[in-house]
């Protein structure tokens, strides 16, 4: 039999599969067995290019249309200018709530399209240059491309997050009365795969990141169109498109490491260029990408050590020149300022803040006699927060009194008079504590609404301070985890989160990991640590975040180690274990930089 010849007019299937067509019509025999749909078009190329990349392409993209000549000879009758579009598509509002709907579903159905990650394409202009986070190498120098940003809006505002659909590129006036629609894609000057970054980020990161729905629409309507504002640099947008990059990896659908290492040194980069303290909006943006820059160093689980805490520190001295320089009336800087305070305080329950007690910014913001409420951004009330503070003081002053009982020996009266008086006020602590848990806040935070969720903030709250208190025992006091008032704070944390759900969307559950991990590490019956191990395990489940198996890894040789001493083993507390341990439970909780001192590891838990 001839030898059939390779046949260059098969059936897309085929040629997808680079197989030999049999070209029978309608249906080849290949696709009439495999069931396939059998079609016979070829996809447009326009000089070697895909055609929305072609010339021919990009003019129809801006709105213009093919129109049939109007001549009436048969030769000219399909003949074509470029030209608007006046009889046939009526002028749509890009505003109106059906064209919103209709652009936000061409963003979804773009995300999984093959696209080349490019660059953020957009012009930067560099300014004053002010050091930050440490130096860096040119040789890893990563310049975005350059194109139109006339186009993005200097200052937007945004109600939800669905409202971004309305930040594509605006109806263009040409001569005349004519006007060229606008490019349906969604924020069209961004490639597929950042777009479906950015989506990614405003559906699913920041519910992952936020207590209450009154924070991530905080997200959503001010960092967003900071980021989208990009007429002093890309450093907010690349640092939010990193931050989502890394969450999308560790759910394992994502894996452009490269790509990802790229955003965050153009964030870095270009926040270094800013000229910080002469322009509110700069200084807003700066202070905002400092913050991502955090969160993404903790989501990458702390392969740059403790470098989140140099982002934190410059988070913190930013806003201190904000409020130095300008009047803080932006709704902006408050947002920012509670996500500061938030990652701020929090760090501290495990000791060895980023700022040293003398250098903290005294921040404050809040009318001093305001009465006390849940703050939906930490998760438990204002009244806690300088006990907070107070605790990491006692803490300090408990390794001082150590070094001195070293050097003087415990004999000494200047050692027991500052060791008598360490004991009273950590005793008097141990009580107010109590009188809080007594008497709890009911009052949600003013900003927010009340939702199916609130009763969980209570129980978290509540949560809360039991993991306050647990510190005050372990690092403060040195209390053996099995005594009856360690384990009486045990049971009753644990009573706690059993009332807590765990929700897909922005819900107190998201931080329920760092109180989680304080209760664990005092847990000593195994009734106690299943359950610990047991939510462990549907938060990492349910949220797909490296700091959950970090949390677990810790605490399973916590334990191991502890029963291997045998009874001396619950005088093992888990800061002896650490050489420093930073936690920041931010949101989805745990922002925890773990320095294990005997076998030098360095994770950050988030």
């Amino acid at each position: 039999m001839a030898k059939q010849l390779r046949s260059r007019g098969g059936c897309r299937e085929c040629r997808r599969m680079h197989r030999k067509c049999t070209e029978e019509r309608p249906n080849c025999e290949y696709c009439v067995k495999t069931g396939k749909s059998c079609s016979y078009d070829k996809p447009l190329k326009w000089g070697g290019r895909s055609f929305r990349k072609s010339c021919f392409g990009q003019v129809l993209s801006t709105g213009a249309v093919v129109e049939q000549s109007e001549q009436g000879s048969s030769t000219d009758a399909f003949s074509f200018v470029y030209g608007p579009n006046q009889l046939e598509s009526p002028k749509r509002d890009p505003q109106s709530p059906d064209i919103a709907a209709s652009l936000l579903d061409d963003t979804v159905s773009s995300v999984g399209q093959p696209s080349s990650p490019g660059t953020l394409i957009v012009t930067t202009s560099p300014v004053g240059d002010i050091p930050y986070a440490g130096e860096v190498s040119s040789s890893l120098a990563f310049t975005p491309d350059v194109d139109d940003t006339s186009s993005i809006a200097d200052s937007v505002e945004l109600t939800s997050s669905l409202d971004l659909v309305s930040t594509t590129r605006p109806i263009q006036h040409i001569s005349g009365s004519f006007e060229l629609l606008p490019n349906p894609a969604w924020l069209p000057w961004l490639s597929n795969v950042d777009r479906s970054l950015l989506d990614h980020f405003t559906v699913t990161v920041t519910n992952y990141l936020s207590l209450h729905q009154t924070m991530q629409n905080d997200f959503c309507t001010v960092l967003l169109p900071m980021a989208l504002d990009t007429s002093h640099g890309t450093h907010l947008l690349s640092a939010i498109l990193g931050l989502s990059a890394i969450h999308q990896i560790s759910l394992g659908s994502y894996a452009d490491e490269a790509y990802l290492a790229q955003l965050r040194f153009t964030s870095l980069q270009q926040l270094r260029l800013q000229n910080i303290g002469h322009n509110a909006s700069v200084d807003e943006q700066s202070i905002a990408t400092a913050l991502m820059l955090c969160l993404c160093d903790i989501l990458a689980g702390g392969e740059k050590p403790r470098s989140w805490r140099l982002h934190l520190q410059g988070a913190a001295t930013m806003i201190s020149n904000y409020f130095s320089n300008h009047e803080p009336d932006s709704g902006n800087i408050l947002v920012l300022w509670r996500l500061w305070k938030s990652l701020q305080s929090l760090s501290l329950l495990l000791g060895n803040s980023s700022l040293e007690t003398a250098a903290r910014p005294a921040l404050t913001l809040a009318p001093p006699n305001e009465s006390h409420y849940i703050d939906v951004y930490d998760g438990f009330s204002t009244k806690l927060l300088p006990v907070v503070d107070e605790v990491d003081t006692l803490y300090a002053e408990s390794q001082a009194l150590q070094k001195l009982e070293l050097a003087l020996g415990n004999d000494d009266s200047a050692v027991k008079v500052l060791r008598n008086a360490h004991t009273t006020r950590s005793e008097a602590l141990v009580a107010k504590i109590n009188s809080m848990l007594d008497d709890p806040v009911i009052e949600l935070d003013p900003t927010s609404e009340y939702s199916d969720t609130s009763s969980d903030f209570f129980c978290l709250n509540e949560a809360y301070h039991v993991a306050v208190l647990l510190q005050v025992y372990q690092r403060v006091m040195n209390v053996p985890i099995t005594d009856a008032a360690v384990q009486s704070a045990v049971k009753r944390g644990v009573s706690c989160l059993k009332q807590i759900t765990l929700h897909d969307f922005a819900s107190p559950g998201v931080a329920t990991l760092q109180p989680l991990f304080i209760i664990g590490c005092a847990a000593h019956e195994q009734e106690d640590r299943l359950f610990v191990m047991d939510w462990v395990e549907k938060m990492r489940q349910r949220y797909a975040l490296r700091n959950t198996d970090s949390a677990r890894d810790f605490l399973l040789e916590l334990w191991q180690e502890r029963d291997s001493l045998g009874s001396s083993g619950p005088q093992r507390q888990f800061h002896q274990l650490l050489g420093t341990c930073i936690f920041h439970v931010q949101m989805l909780v745990v922002v925890t930089d773990i320095v294990k001192a005997e076998k030098e590891w360095d994770l950050s838990l988030w």
